[in-house]
């Protein structure tokens, strides 16, 4: 396997006060689903906002061995943790269609690659129908249906499970889990991230105080009591 994402000794800081992350490092290969988990407030968004470019950190970010820009955006997809940020077209299908039409996309391909996105999500039925009439877990489901129709070989995907019934975490687990793409998963869901994850890095005030297995990971009642995860 080859290397989907290197990070090496990132960090950030608003207006060089405190810093919010410091010193982060690890590798995610091509296909491998890797877990950040920590308390509120430990950092894990604002990860992967700078991973996405959004702040500007310190140190060095690598998509597929290039620094990035646009010949490495276009391999990346990602899910913020609130579905309307990715949701505001009439349909759910032309949700799913808009960024492949800004792709350039002929717009009967655009439509056709976005049914197949909703269908892999679970989702066919609804394609018509405005995400205001879906319910939570289906607009996280569609989501990622948005991130999945421009054919990712990583996707991000911000705390997926939040405010989501034991239902809607069981399908949106199984969707994830079928996926071949790599996958960074950021979400203090224990439960969900073991089911999927191979991999976890603990975070704790914004540094990495932990990474390996994920079942030995969880395992360390310690470490996730130090954490603030239990």
């Amino acid at each position: 396997m080859r290397p989907a994402l290197e990070v090496e000794n990132l960090g950030f800081a608003f207006d060089n006060r405190r810093p919010v992350l410091e010193g982060i490092s690890f590798t995610l290969q091509e296909g491998e689903c890797v877990g950040i988990v920590g308390a509120n407030g430990a950092g894990k968004s604002t990860l992967l906002w700078c991973l996405l470019g959004l702040w500007k950190n310190r140190g060095t970010v690598r998509w597929f061995g290039q620094p990035p820009g646009r010949a490495s955006s276009g391999r990346i997809g990602a899910v913020f943790q609130n579905p309307e940020d990715q949701l505001f077209m009439p349909t759910v299908l032309e949700d799913v269609a808009l960024g492949l039409l800004n792709r350039g996309l002929e717009p009967a391909e655009a439509r056709l690659r976005a049914r197949e996105a909703l269908e892999h999500a679970g989702l066919a039925g609804v394609a018509e129908r405005p995400a205001a009439q879906l319910s939570l877990g289906e607009r996280k489901r569609a989501a990622i249906a948005v991130a999945l129709a421009g054919a990712p070989e990583l996707l991000l995907l911000d705390e997926p499970t939040a405010e989501l019934d034991g239902r809607s975490v069981r399908q949106l687990a199984e969707l994830l889990g079928r996926l071949r793409v790599a996958r960074l998963i950021a979400s203090h869901h224990l439960d969900f991230l073991g089911k999927l994850c191979s991999r976890l890095l603990v975070l704790e005030a914004g540094r990495v105080i932990a990474q390996g297995p994920a079942g030995e990971i969880l395992a360390d009642h310690g470490l996730l009591e130090r954490a603030g995860l239990v």
